[in-house]
């Protein structure tokens, strides 16, 4: 296997594994919790909660980027 099919394998592995995380977070932020009263509703998402999941991205990202320097 030359360089390029490992990349190419690399990337259709990688889209998958995206594919599959995404479809889940999406379920997650979708689903309701299921211990709310009838008509009541969920409290939003608050600011500090937004930036906290950015900055959970943005170091899953940077993570991701140093196991890829180093092979």
């Amino acid at each position: 296997m030359d360089i390029d099919e490992k990349r190419q394998l690399g990337l259709i592995i990688g889209g998958i594994i995206g594919a599959v995380l995404g479809a889940g977070i999406a379920y997650l932020l979708m689903t309701t919790p299921a211990n709310l009263e009838e008509g009541e509703k969920p409290n939003p998402l608050t600011g500090s909660e937004l930036l906290s999941l950015t900055s959970a991205a943005a170091l899953l990202l940077r993570k991701l980027d140093d196991i890829r320097r180093r092979t």
